[in-house]
């Protein structure tokens, strides 16, 4: 007895101590249940060894059945625990009604215990001599009687059962699980042999209390073993992160000089795109000046032709002198000069330049709101609605209908005014329309095709939106939005890519 006794101490202590850490562990985290039923599972082998220990110590008859039936009831309650927690420990939910069989005989044997069932005779103080000592602290009154060995045997079920269940988590892959299982192991182990003493088949002393100790190590080892296998699988991605990191900057690196390359082409492209649009444009009327020249060296040349090839001459070098300028506009970077002006007199100029054209052309401007002031650059802004009212005239013909509508609008919550130019001439088919905005397209002969390109840098450069809404045969509607704007700089506009039609600006003149 007196080495048991301080073995028995130690036990009761880890496993008390294990039943406070567990239990502050899971009220703390309540979705860690394997916590709350170790926290309780330790706190029942704490009480089997404190009956142990009691017992142990105690020199009455009474004093040796309140410990004896102290270590009964801690061992009873350990069997339910020990399935609930080996289906805690392999993730496995039970059911309630399933669940409560097994806690439900653990407070029959509770009940039975209190009765001192478990032992063949009672304890009586005119018969001490009954008593006789156990290596493991419990004086056993006398051998079990069957209710007691039909407890070790369920007891040596649990036990199983817990080996079962935590070495199928060990085998899934939940490495940190090994102390638990072999705790379990030596517990299942030390049921056996105390069963075997309760039948009568081996002598000695019991071992419970040294199985539940183990499988209780075992538990603690739980949360400092999943610690490190997650630094471990932390340590995993982190090297996979740097890794994948390693591979981004490389594909990025390599999207970027892929991009550069594409970027040398693509303006490659546009100066080959522009070479040819110059040679083309610049080889026709340079021809045609020469044959101009060549009949003016001529000596017998009437007055007449004389005159009409002047005329050539005037006319191919306003085309070239256009075309220098189309291209020097394009080319020049945006410079907005901010003032303060009225757009409603820059559009009745623009409209009175389009009447002096073509006089045969119906011309309307329709004001349908009388805030026209904006903060931009006017003579920019001139060359925008000339150069869309132009558009419009031209394809309108010899007769037809301009109506040029000044409105209020908001758009993204930016505030400003909106310019519908609207005719009634031919109208643009779906391919013409989507590619009215490209460079050097043109569908008129004496066209440059930078005219609407330079509208839409003119804009962009003021905040607004440029919105070409145009069907064959039905005629063409551009709207122009610009925002009020300030004498600093635009409204920063939250634009997404600008559509080339918008069917809801459709309109009638």
């Amino acid at each position: 007895m007196t080495l048991l006794a301080p073995a028995l101490a130690a036990i009761f202590a880890i496993e008390l101590l294990a039943a406070l850490l567990f239990g502050l562990a899971f009220l703390r985290r309540r979705v860690d249940r394997e916590f709350g039923v170790a926290s309780l599972l330790c706190a029942a082998a704490a009480e089997h060894a404190w009956g142990s220990l009691i017992g142990a110590g105690a020199s009455q008859p009474a004093g040796v059945l309140a410990a004896d039936r102290a270590a009964w009831l801690g061992l009873i309650a350990a069997i339910p625990l020990t399935i609930h927690a080996g289906l805690a420990y392999g993730r496995i939910r039970p059911t309630p009604r399933w669940i409560a069989v097994p806690y439900g005989l653990a407070v029959v044997g509770a009940a039975v215990d209190l009765r001192s069932l478990f032992q063949e005779h009672a304890v009586s103080a005119r018969a001490p001599g009954w008593l006789v000592g156990a290596v493991d602290g419990a004086r056993r009154i006398a051998p079990p009687a069957p209710l007691g060995v039909a407890v070790h045997v369920m007891l040596v079920g649990a036990a199983a059962a817990l080996v079962v269940l935590t070495a199928r988590a060990y085998l899934a892959g939940r490495r940190e699980r090994l102390a638990v299982v072999t705790g379990a192991a030596v517990f299942l182990a030390t049921t056996l042999h105390d069963s075997a003493i309760a039948a009568g088949a081996l002598a000695g002393g019991h071992l419970v209390d040294a199985g539940l100790a183990a499988f209780v190590l075992g538990i603690l080892t739980t949360p400092s073993a999943k610690y490190a296998a997650v630094s471990r699988e932390l340590d995993r991605r982190t090297k996979e992160l740097r890794s994948r990191t390693t591979e981004l900057r490389r594909s990025y690196e390599d999207l970027r000089t892929t991009q550069e390359e594409l970027v040398k082409k693509e303006q490659l492209a546009v100066v080959g795109e522009l070479a040819a649009v110059i040679a083309h444009e610049v080889r026709n009327p340079l021809a045609i000046i020469a044959n101009a020249v060549a009949g003016l060296r001529k000596q017998a040349i009437s007055r007449e032709d004389h005159e009409t090839l002047l005329g050539i001459l005037e006319e191919e070098t306003s085309r070239l002198n256009r075309l220098v300028t189309d291209l020097l506009r394009y080319a020049r970077p945006v410079n907005v000069q901010r003032s303060h002006f009225m757009l409603g007199d820059l559009l009745e100029r623009a409209l009175g330049f389009a009447k002096t054209k073509k006089s045969t052309i119906n011309v309307q401007l329709k004001r349908e709101s009388h805030e026209g002031g904006l903060w931009g650059d006017a003579n920019l802004l001139r060359q925008v609605f000339d150069n869309l009212i132009d558009n419009a005239v031209q394809a309108m013909g010899q007769t037809g209908t301009l109506t040029v509508r000044l409105r209020s609008e908001n758009q993204l919550g930016v505030d400003g005014v909106a310019v519908d130019i609207i005719d009634t001439g031919e109208g643009m088919d779906t391919q013409v329309r989507s590619r009215a905005r490209d460079p050097f397209f043109t569908t008129r002969p004496s066209g440059t095709g930078l005219g609407l390109a330079i509208v839409d840098r003119i804009v962009d450069a003021h905040g607004g939106q440029f919105v070409i809404d145009s069907h064959a045969g039905e005629g063409t509607t551009v709207t122009v939005f610009l925002p009020h704007g300030s004498a600093s700089e635009p409204p920063q506009a939250r634009r997404t890519q600008r559509p080339s039609t918008d069917p809801g600006r459709r309109a009638t003149s």
